[in-house]
């Protein structure tokens, strides 16, 4: 198409801007056009192709038709073959520096090479060797044989020259230019006709003419000639374009449904149907000549080794001779062993080093990174085991080869491992694999069903002890263990400094009210999909993929409400083998968009394997199915890891068995999971919307005494008619839309009480601003002991109730005002406060009230209004908190017995005098979020609450060492924002109880603060079931 298009601006008189007599650029071309009018008889080389003019016919050797006048410019492209180096001075080229070549440098190199080079065979190219490339310079597979090294020797990634080589190698035409002259090359060999099916041996001579520049094999270019011929030059470029647009449907349509197009392509064998890769697939065998020996196989292609690349996903042989590595190298070298150890029996002591590198399909395996990694690995312990004993048989993966064409895009995780891999973790025990048992381990290997299977080696006597169901790792894996660990850990690192750090502030794009945070503070949560066992391949039409998936409360259990990024990700062979797994994904995609309405949620087919595993080991929380794909980023991370395992009958993987060190930061949950009724507590209030209470519960609503003071003017004022005989914010009532089973009841004294005593609870202390003190009063109220409670600002607003319970023990409700959980040392009083930035700000202490009480207590603290755009501050100040927590609870044993509870912070309404009815939704409200200075900072309390979750999940899941009880959520907020209406400012209040300034935040009482308490309640509820002596806590429940 691009030749087309060029054609049809430059033929004879089709730029009505063109001047054939003239070399000056027309004005219509682009400044960077890559084709350039030149004189006749000029020949000029850019941008991959040869362009040669002139006045006269062409000769024989490359005929063209002509037309019009015979000093029209004649146009003939040619693909350049791979050039030698250019001779254009560079730059002194250093260790370990990579080189990425600009459009235009890359021009400069193409159009700097001679117009006459001396043409390097492509095999000599792809497979070093004498006759390799010029300088001296190493190919990818440059080996030596005379170092003792199997597919070893030094590569030439890093030279400029070689990358432009190699760059232009792939431009050069692969496919057999004469149907009639069918070239055939064994090895390496350096045939005349190997060199004709690539170029002609003079690449600008017209009497030796390369093919490549025959227009008879130049698709498109006898068209051009004819059109010129037959059509006006103003309708050729628009004729053109409908003709190639034309051609170019048909050939996908021809490709899409004709049997011998994609379909025949996929189903008779890209890559073999198994994962064991003992042998080539039936294609390939037929179409090359096969011979095995000792377990490698020598295949010699039909035709140039690169025709069918696409179908075969190969580049190269793996030795320099054509040799193909149809099996993992831990085979391979368990053949070696085995023969040097039946010479070490003999009594040899000193053998010559040999090398093995990884085969390509393990490098290069997409589909099963887990078995891919495991086969390494396998490799590496074989290597680290018969070098104590001396036998010289090496291994070093060097997967990197393998890059498609020098790009750096390599996609899967076996490419960024590091070559060799990393045994430094944790030293080779020799007592675990001695000579005798490196023997057992190898031929049990090779004499079994499939010795391509690095379980042969890594657990030669399996992990599971089916007679007794208990683990039995052995010492074998144990060995791997860390250096799995530790490598995986090294590409994470490397991964998070570049790639990450450029993505994960476009992480944030849907996430307005984080705009202003760093990456620092995201966390991001990674849901991963992926068939149970590890035998699909995409290359597959049919297979049977296992796929566990989980119920959607467990996700909310274990992805926590402070996560800014959700991302699904869904392996390909799940995708498209797995039952219901692409259903799954979108289904939890809709689901993670209601659940966790201010986050980032993505859902995508990953087919970057080393991107799958980075965004597992990498992101804050895991959470996986049961199944092999994340089984080794589990042992790589360091906490908050969820791997679903099936135990009955017996245990489904070896992660269960792994040491406890592993386990410490991993929860291994039994799979089907099975919900308990204090679960409640994480999914409560999360997922719902309001509704008319209807007359019966609206009465209930309602408070027996009035609260005095601001809080209950627009109560007091409230006129009621037989229409509407409640004020309206209090006739609505929360319904959960997904969770039915955990509703919020509405409270009463009498069952209140009744949890009170059986939590053992003495006394409920608040601690917080005003709207922690308007819970504190609406709670007295619903429990008919709000009066003489004071909101007089010339008054200390602390204050005290006991609540008498006619068949349980009293219990006490204490309010202290603290607005920043903050004790400065001073004492604060009516109308002189002591904290804050500007000391403006009340906090009285609290500590010591707290630490002295003498019976179990229920601690309910928050902060944050009073915090602005300080997030430092909140940051350090809240982290002080929860130190001062231990350090009372280390003090006083007796605190470590209470019940700790953090309410999250709600933001206020904009314009709340306008309304007065509830938002049905998030959307809704959502478009009327504010933040700065003149709204009080709403916008920073969501970032507040989420740092505030964090924190407490690491308390509770993380600090082994604490002394304080676990930290509870009490988080309203989901159900708070959809409330506009019910503010002292509100439409209900009335002109007597107007605030000046407008005040939309705290809510007139009784109203939706109401809900805070009942949602209390039921958390209470839920904190009983987990204490229960019959049903101990789990630490991934607390």
């Amino acid at each position: 198409l691009p030749k087309i298009l060029f054609y049809a601006q430059h033929v004879n008189g089709s730029n009505p801007n063109s001047n054939p007599n003239t070399n000056t650029m027309a004005s219509s071309d682009p400044p960077e056009q890559a084709y350039r009018r030149e004189p006749r008889g000029a020949s000029r080389q850019r941008g991959g192709y040869s362009l040669q003019t002139s006045n006269t016919d062409p000769p024989s050797s490359s005929p063209s038709v002509t037309s019009g006048s015979s000093s029209r410019i004649n146009y003939r492209f040619a693909r350049p073959e791979p050039p030698q180096p250019s001779a254009v001075p560079r730059p002194p080229h250093h260790a370990g520096q990579s080189h990425a070549l600009s459009s235009r440098e890359y021009y400069d190199d193409v159009a700097s090479v001679a117009t006459t080079p001396s043409i390097t065979p492509p095999s000599v190219l792809r497979n070093g060797g004498s006759n390799g490339v010029a300088n001296g310079m190493s190919s990818i597979n440059n080996n030596n044989h005379s170092d003792g090294g199997y597919n070893s020797g030094s590569s030439s990634f890093g030279n400029r020259e070689y990358i432009a080589d190699l760059r232009n190698k792939r431009l050069a035409s692969t496919r057999r230019i004469n149907s009639n002259d069918h070239h055939n090359y064994h090895g390496i060999s350096n045939t005349d006709d190997e060199r004709s099916i690539y170029s002609s041996s003079s690449y600008g001579s017209q009497t030796t003419a390369s093919t490549f520049g025959n227009k008879v094999y130049q698709r498109g270019m006898d068209a051009m000639d004819v059109m010129d011929v037959f059509l006006p030059n103003k309708k050729r470029s628009r004729f053109t374009l409908a003709i190639s647009a034309l051609v170019g449907l048909v050939g996908m349509m021809f490709y899409m449904y004709n049997p011998l197009g994609g379909d025949y392509i996929t189903s008779n064998g890209i890559m073999p149907a198994s994962r064991s890769l003992k042998d080539l697939d039936e294609q390939a065998a037929m179409r090359s000549t096969s011979t095995t020996a000792g377990g490698v196989s020598t295949v010699v292609p039909h035709g140039d080794f690169l025709d069918d690349f696409d179908q075969r996903r190969r580049r190269a042989a793996d030795l320099p001779d054509g040799t193909i590595f149809s099996e993992p190298a831990h085979t391979r070298m368990c053949r070696a062993i085995v023969e040097r150890l039946d010479q070490y029996d003999s009594g040899v002591t000193k053998f010559e080093q040999t090398i093995f590198t990884e085969s390509e399909y393990v490098c290069r395996d997409p589909d099963a990174p887990y078995t891919a990694v495991l086969n390494m690995f396998a490799a590496q312990l074989l290597d680290s085991a018969n070098n104590e004993i001396g036998l010289n048989v090496d291994y070093t993966h060097r997967c990197a080869r393998w890059e498609r064409y020098c790009t750096g895009n390599m996609t899967t995780i076996q490419f960024h491992l590091p070559d060799p891999l990393s045994t430094t973790s944790h030293a080779f025990e020799p007592e675990c694999v001695d000579a005798p048992t490196l023997r057992t381990i190898c031929e049990g290997c090779l004499a079994s069903d499939d010795p391509t299977d690095p379980d042969c080696v890594l657990f030669p006597q399996g992990y599971l002890d089916t007679d007794t169901n208990t683990c039995n790792l052995g010492c074998y894996f144990s060995q791997v263990l860390p250096w799995i660990r530790n490598n995986l850990r090294t590409v994470a690192t490397h991964w998070l400094n570049t790639v990450e750090s450029r993505a994960l502030t476009f992480w944030l794009r849907n996430a307005a009210e984080f705009s202003h945070r760093e990456k620092d503070d995201m966390e991001v949560s990674v849901v991963s999909l992926s068939c149970s066992n590890d035998d699909c391949d995409m290359s597959m039409t049919e297979c049977v993929c296992e796929f566990e998936p989980l119920p959607n409360w467990v996700y909310a259990m274990h992805v926590p409400r402070s996560s800014t990024n959700v991302a699904i990700v869904v392996s390909p062979t799940c995708s498209k083998f797995g039952e219901g797994c692409t259903l799954h994904a979108q289904e939890l995609f809709h689901f993670f968009k209601q659940l966790y309405p201010r986050a980032d949620i993505t859902e995508n087919v990953i087919t970057s394997t080393s991107s799958w595993y980075m965004r597992m080991i990498t992101a804050d929380h895991l959470v996986c199915p049961p199944g092999v794909g994340c089984l080794l980023p589990s042992i790589a991370r360091d906490a908050y890891t969820y791997a679903y395992e099936v135990t009955s009958p017996t245990v489904g993987t070896w992660l269960t068995c792994t040491p406890q060190d592993y386990l410490n930061r991993l929860t291994i949950p039994s799979h089907p999971p099975v919900f308990v009724e204090g679960d409640c507590r994480h999914l409560r209030a999360r997922m719902g919307q309001w509704s008319p209470a209807g007359a019966d519960m609206s009465s209930s609503l309602q408070y027996s005494n009035p609260v005095d003071g601001y809080l209950g003017c627009a109560d007091t004022n409230f006129l009621a008619t037989p229409e509407d005989p409640y004020r309206p914010p209090t006739t609505f009532k929360w319904d959960e839309t997904v969770w039915a089973t955990c509703p919020v009841e509405v409270m009463t004294k009498a069952n209140f009480c009744a949890q009170m005593d059986r939590l053992d609870l003495k006394r409920i202390l608040f601690v917080g601003d005003h709207t922690t003190m308007s819970q504190a009063v609406s709670l007295a109220s619903i429990l008919n002991a709000n009066a003489d409670i004071s909101l007089d600002p010339a008054v200390v607003p602390n204050f005290s109730k006991t609540i008498p319970c006619p068949n349980h023990p009293n219990f006490d409700i204490t309010y202290i005002r603290n607005d920043r959980l903050e004790e400065p040392g001073t004492a604060p009083s009516p109308g002189t406060p002591n904290c804050g930035p500007n000391n403006d700000h009340y906090c009285y202490p609290w500590s010591s009230d707290y630490s002295n009480y003498a019976n179990k207590q229920l601690l309910i603290v928050n902060t944050g209004y009073h915090w602005g755009d300080d997030w430092e501050g909140y940051i350090a100040n809240f982290q002080n908190f929860v130190g001062r927590i231990d350090e009372i609870s280390a003090a006083n044993a007796a605190r470590a017995l209470d019940i700790l509870m953090f309410r999250t912070s709600i933001p206020g309404h904009k314009e709340c005098d306008l309304h007065d009815t509830v938002y049905g939704h998030y959307r809704e409200y959502c478009p009327r979020i504010v933040n700065g200075a003149f709204w009080h900072w709403w916008g920073e309390l969501p970032p507040y609450n989420d740092y505030a979750i964090r924190i407490i999940n690491e308390w509770n899941l993380l600090n082994t060492v604490k002394s304080g009880a676990n930290i509870e959520l009490l988080d309203p907020w989901y159900m708070t924002v959809l409330r506009p209406d019910g503010h002292l400012s509100g439409s209900d209040a009335g002109p007597s109880c107007n605030m000046s300034p407008q005040e939309c935040m705290l809510y007139s009482l009784p109203g939706p603060v109401d809900w805070w308490n009942h949602l209390l309640l039921m958390q209470l509820k839920d904190i009983e079931i987990h204490v229960d002596s019959n049903n101990p806590l789990q630490a991934w429940r607390i």
